[in-house]
């Protein structure tokens, strides 16, 4: 069936138009606060963001008008955001102009002819410095909807219908229970029916003898007789109603049921649309970024029939567009250079929907053009005042392409109208991680880039790990959960004064959940440890808590205004028993964790222990040798020093009291031999043993090393870890 190009222009219209008037507003709301010479940067990067966004949405649906007005009112912006120039109150006019000419032109009201034009021209000329005479623009005038068939409600709204929805869920699992136990109530009535059905022979006897009884005990027994016949009739008018009730109860909680079932139905049918609404319009708009770029790019678009939340896709259309400007642009080469590097002159572009698992999908965009070039990104950094050289020189491939996430920093060499402003990748992270989603970056120099974004099916409910800790329960989402762990307490080590695991040969951080949310100290388990491995931001740490209760979907519930930027907190859940639990945000949690100098893990395991650490000292010139000395031998449960030169360990040896020396030979200021030869003619020292790792191997320095009297020699080329090890554990 052939596409109906007309009907697709005009649904995209009507979402742009939805979309601009929701921005429209927030620019409003922004300028009204805004004054001459203000320093509030994060209201100026706000006002920045909405018109960069806004820009992009007028690309998407062909409104070249607004885009052009955009693009130089992002100008004015980008200099008062940078420092550039101040705001003024020539400059605070313009953006009130743009504010009223973008609101016409998203409404398809008509301009004065050279109305834009010269907006334009004195918004461009204002962002570099020059001086501009205003002028008077009338008013934006209103559009009222017209269209009867479609009713918009707003978002406020409709979380108040889900709030709704899901208090409903909760009565109709409440009004199941009542139910279930007016059943077991109405039940136990049969049993003492069944007692008195057996006594009542008994019964008739005994009334039968009563005549042959004296007067006085005949009177007793005759009231006792009429006790009994009340009570039963009593007890037969409570077991009528306990049935009643009980039918009463199973048809109240049935028609809960099909309510609660009927709304959620229905609720689910006005949010979930097919995914594939996500990519409407994105062909075309790809071809005019390629054009505009002088690129030939070819896009492949494969997506599964599943549905997905409608506020989802809603948030998903801006970091979409985003990561294709940022593909044409950036990554994917221009035809003679891909030819140059052996490619086909066509780039290849690829947008992937598919669903994980039952509560989660995947969008991919990737690309096969040059990659992400780390030493220029490094170098922007440094150029933007975000990194130092130092910091920049540290950080390995995989942590500098986290800078592309940066605000403000771009690898483009110009602003043009496709990008070079740094804000596209910081809003895609934002946006994915507001809704509960990760974003993880993998490029390769030369073959391409590809973005990965996971995010849940549905705002209102997702899966989700329940634990316990310091008598409290919590909810950490299970996008965020990598592997749950049951270790025994000594596989959790010191390294560098912080408690780690060495999981899957990388070194991970443990943070225990109750430091980071500052519960207080708990008391330490007999048992195993409970650990989840985290992944958040490309970071992997573990959290160590109390208990794990298993995984279940949960719903949703806000935390109201009041409490909408509670840190580490992004909502909260009525479980299935009444209990409120709140859900743990784990973006939060990692950069709290980052904040969390102390901890009750190492209190628990000083106070604990009873067997001192055995001490090594480290006697090598090489930093990087040094240092995974250190992180191998501590990672074994030792307390380890180390010393730049032989001379430095010397000093150390003669201070301080050591178990064992692990020493490099060659040594600036004094080597490994003479070290050796010093602490063997000490007579404190004399049995310290010693241990030579060096890369001289011949059989002259093997015996020389041995002669200076060390008590093992390992060679640095052959050198295994289990060697180092076994030799200590044989020595001390």
């Amino acid at each position: 069936m052939s596409l109906d190009r007309a009907a697709l222009q005009q649904r995209l219209l009507e979402s742009f138009r939805i979309e601009a008037r929701e921005r429209l507003i927030v620019l409003a709301d922004g300028l009204a606060g805004w004054q001459e010479a203000a320093s509030d940067r994060e209201l100026i990067e706000s006002v920045f963001r909405e018109v960069h966004s806004l820009k992009g949405a007028a690309r998407a649906v062909g409104l070249q008008p607004l885009e052009q007005l955009c693009h130089a009112w992002e100008n004015l912006l980008g200099a008062v955001r940078n420092e550039e120039l101040q705001l003024t109150a020539t400059s605070l006019e313009l953006c009130r102009q743009a504010l009223k000419v973008a609101q016409k032109l998203s409404t398809a009201q008509t301009l004065e002819a050279e109305e834009l034009p010269l907006l334009v021209e004195a918004l461009e000329a204002a962002g570099r410095g020059e001086t501009v005479r205003l002028r008077e623009t009338a008013p934006a005038r209103t559009q009222q909807a017209t269209d009867s068939s479609m009713v918009r409600v707003s978002a406020k709204n409709l979380d108040t219908l889900l709030f709704h929805g899901e208090a409903l869920l909760q009565h109709k699992l409440e009004a199941q229970a009542v139910s279930q136990g007016l059943r077991e109530h109405a039940l136990t009535f049969d049993a003492q029916r069944n007692r008195n059905f057996i006594g009542q022979h008994s019964w008739k006897q005994l009334r039968d003898e009563l005549e042959s009884l004296s007067l006085q005990n005949s009177d007793t027994l005759q009231g006792l007789f009429d006790y009994l016949d009340w009570s039963q009739g009593q007890f037969d008018q409570l077991h009528f109603e306990a049935i009643n009730l009980d039918k009463a109860g199973r048809r109240l909680a049935q028609g809960l049921s099909q309510l609660s079932d009927a709304h959620a139905e229905d609720m689910l049918a006005v949010l979930l649309l097919p995914v594939g609404t996500l990519t409407e319009g994105i062909p075309a708009m790809v071809q005019d970024l390629a054009r505009q770029a002088g690129k030939r790019v070819e896009l492949q678009m494969r997506s599964a029939g599943l549905q997905v939340d409608k506020r989802i896709l809603d948030e998903l259309r801006t970091p979409l567009t985003h990561l294709l400007r940022n593909a044409i642009d950036h990554g994917i080469e221009a035809p003679e250079q891909r030819e140059a590097f052996g490619k086909t002159p066509v780039g290849q572009l690829q947008i992937e929907l598919h669903q994980e698992s039952a509560d989660w999908f995947l969008l991919s965009v990737r690309d096969d053009g040059n990659g992400i070039d780390i030493p220029q990104l490094k170098a922007r950094a440094i150029g933007s005042g975000l990194l130092n050289e130092a910091e920049a020189a540290q950080l390995n491939d995989s942590e500098a392409r986290k800078l592309v996430f940066a605000s403000g920093l771009s690898t483009a060499s110009m602003i043009t109208d496709l990008s070079g402003r740094g804000l596209g990748m910081a809003i895609v992270q934002d946006t994915v991680e507001r809704i509960g989603g990760r974003v993880e970056l993998e490029s390769i120099s030369g073959q391409g880039t590809c973005f990965r974004l996971y995010l849940p099916l549905s705002l209102s409910a997702f899966r989700a790990v329940i634990v316990r800790n310091a008598e409290r329960l919590f909810a950490i989402p299970a996008l965020a959960v990598e592997r749950c762990l049951r270790l025994p307490p000594d596989a959790v080590r010191m390294l560098e004064n912080r408690p780690s695991l060495v999981w899957e040969e990388r070194v991970l951080p443990v943070w225990p959940l109750a430091d980071i949310l500052a519960l207080g100290s708990v008391e330490p388990g007999a048992g195993e440890l409970t650990l989840l491995l985290l992944h958040v931001r490309g970071e992997r740490f573990v959290l160590l808590v109390d208990e794990l209760l298993g995984d279940q979907e949960i719903t949703v519930k806000s935390l109201g205004l009041q409490l909408q930027k509670v840190r580490n907190l992004m909502g909260a859940t009525v479980l299935g028993d009444g209990r409120l639990v709140p859900i743990l945000e784990p973006v939060d949690l990692f950069q709290s964790a980052l904040t969390t100098n102390t901890s009750s893990f190492c209190r628990q395991e000083d106070e604990g222990s009873t067997v001192r650490a055995q001490r090594l000292l480290i006697a090598e010139d090489s930093f990087t040798s040094r240092g995974l000395l250190k992180a191998i031998l501590e990672a074994a449960g030792y307390q380890v020093a180390t010393a730049n030169d032989g001379l430095e360990a010397w000093n150390a040896l003669k201070q301080e009291k050591y178990d064992l020396l692990v020493s490099d030979v060659e040594m600036p200021r004094m080597d490994g031999f003479t070290l050796t030869d010093r602490i063997r003619a000490d007579r404190e020292l004399a049995q310290l043993p010693v241990i030579l790792v060096t890369a001289l191997e011949s059989p002259e320095d093997r015996a020389k090393g041995l002669e200076a009297g060390a008590n093992a020699y390992l060679v640095k080329s052959g050198f295994a870890q289990d060697n180092l090890l076994d030799a200590i554990r044989r020595l001390i």
